[in-house]
């Protein structure tokens, strides 16, 4: 059995490459509200992914709040292989805003955002860069 093992291991490591369970989105649940404690049921939050190498960007995803304000997000992950070559790995990273109709958009970078995220009131409706960003390729025609 200890052969048999270590020749996996051995194998593996010749190979170049292992298996690992990469989180390729986190896990969010926020709560919106505004100074008063009210929730914004029209609150949208934006998640954008970034991974590298290469520096590569999808279109950001957008999740809308339930009545109560409430914004759930579900993890997810998926097996990839960690190359023993340079850039041969991915890493990950998210950065986040959240915008509502006459609030200031609120933004920042990670896996997590702490609850309950509060939006204080905006002269003009403001949106997040990213929903900016995604309206206008959609508008030219580059998804």
């Amino acid at each position: 059995m200890k052969r048999m093992l270590f020749s996996l291991c051995l194998l593996l490591t010749l190979s170049g490459c292992l298996p690992r369970y990469a989180m390729i989105r986190p896990g969010y649940d926020i709560d919106v509200r505004n100074r008063e404690g009210e929730p914004l049921p029209n609150a949208t939050l934006w998640v954008r992914t970034g991974r590298s190498p290469p520096g590569y960007f999808p279109p950001p995803e957008s999740f809308q709040a339930d009545a109560q304000g409430h914004i759930h997000v579900e993890k997810k992950s998926r097996w990839e292989k960690i190359i023993f070559f340079i850039h041969g790995t991915h890493f990950y990273r998210w950065s986040w805003c959240i915008d509502a109709p006459g609030y200031a958009p609120r933004s920042g970078e990670g896996e997590e955002i702490r609850s309950p995220l509060i939006l204080t009131p905006a002269a003009q409706t403001e949106r997040c860069r990213y929903a900016e960003d995604y309206a206008d390729s959609i508008s030219s025609g580059h998804r």
